[in-house]
C-alpha cells in the first residue's frame, strides 16, 4: 500500500495547471482586458503544483518504512545515509547532506513521523523540522490517512498539509489544506487512472491562490496531463474556472473567465 503511494506521486507530479489573466479595462465598456498583474504564469501554476512535489524523495522513505516493526532502535546505512531512530509511537530520521538514492536531491535536517492511535483519523503525522531537500528548505506538517476499497478497486489517501518551503531562488510559499488522491485500478492497464480533489490556499510572492476542486480531477495511467474535472482557482479575489476536459488524453484546458470569455490553453511546458 505505501509502495503505491509513493509511486503515484510521479504521476501526479507529470501535471500541470491553468494560465489565468484578468483586469477591467479603463474605457468603462463590457469588455475585459487582461493585464500582466492579473495573470498567473506558468510558473506560478507550476508552484501551486511542486508544493506538494517537493517532499516527495523523503516522503517516498517514510513510505517504505512506515511498516517497519522495529521499536526503540537506531539504524543507519551507508546505502541510506540517514540515522532512523525508532519508538512505540514512531520514528525520526535524521539526514547529514546525504542521498538515498543514485543522483537524487541531497537531504539534509530532520523528519519525523507519529503513529495515528486508535481514536485519529489519520494513520500518520510527518512533521519536518528545517529540512533541506536539494535548494529547498521545507518547514511543517502533512497529515496521512490511507483507505482501500476493494469494490471499486481503488487505493485513496487524504493529506492534511501545513507547510512553509523557501524556494531555490529564495521565494517563500506556504500551503494549507486537504488532497485526496486515489489509484483506480481497470481490467487493463490503460483503464487506470489517478483522481484528485479536495481544497486548499497558497501563498507565494504576496499572491494568495486559492483552489477547489468541484468536479474530480482525473489522469489515465498513459497520459502525461489531467484530461477530466474543473477546478475552481482564485488569485487574489479573481475567480476562474479550469476545465481539464472530457477524458481526452491531450493537454488542453479551457479558461472560463468573469465575464464568460473562453481560452483554451496548453499544459505543456
Amino acid at each position: 500500500m505505501c509502495y503505491l503511494i509513493a509511486n503515484t506521486r510521479r504521476f501526479l507530479g507529470l501535471s500541470a495547471f491553468a494560465l489565468i489573466l484578468f483586469s477591467c479595462s479603463d474605457d468603462g465598456n463590457n469588455d475585459l482586458e487582461y493585464t500582466e498583474d492579473a495573470k498567473v504564469s506558468q510558473t506560478e501554476l507550476k508552484t501551486i503544483i511542486e508544493t506538494d512535489n517537493v517532499a516527495s524523495v523523503a516522503d517516498q522513505l517514510v513510505s517504505e518504512l512506515y511498516d517497519n516493526e522495529q521499536s526503540g532502535t537506531t539504524a543507519k546505512t551507508e546505502e541510506t545515509c540517514y540515522v532512523a531512530e525508532y519508538s512505540e509511537t514512531g520514528f525520526t530520521l535524521t539526514f547529514d547532506s546525504c542521498s538515498i538514492e543514485d543522483g537524487g536531491e541531497v537531504l539534509d535536517g530532520v523528519l519525523s513521523v507519529a503513529y495515528g492511535g486508535d481514536n485519529d483519523s489519520y494513520a500518520f503525522v510527518i512533521t519536518y523540522d528545517q529540512l533541506i531537500v536539494g535548494n529547498t528548505s521545507i518547514d511543517g506538517t502533512r497529515s496521512f490517512k490511507v483507505n482501500s476499497s476493494e469494490e471499486s478497486q481503488s487505493i485513496s489517501w487524504t493529506v492534511d498539509s501545513k507547510m512553509e518551503i523557501v524556494l531555490a531562488d529564495g521565494s517563500e510559499v506556504s500551503e494549507e489544506g486537504e488532497k485526496t488522491m486515489a489509484i483506480v485500478f481497470g481490467e487493463d492497464f490503460s483503464d487506470g487512472a489517478v483522481t484528485l480533489d479536495g481544497e486548499w490556499i497558497l501563498k507565494s510572492d504576496g499572491n494568495t491562490y486559492i483552489v477547489d476542486i468541484t468536479d474530480l480531477m482525473e489522469i489515465k495511467f498513459g497520459c502525461e496531463y489531467f484530461g477530466e474535472g474543473v477546478m475552481a482557482l482564485s488569485k487574489n479575489g479573481l475567480e476562474v474556472s479550469v476545465d481539464f476536459g472530457d477524458s481526452t488524453c491531450d493537454d488542453i484546458a479551457m479558461l472560463t473567465y468573469p465575464d464568460g470569455t473562453e481560452e483554451e490553453i496548453s499544459l505543456k511546458d
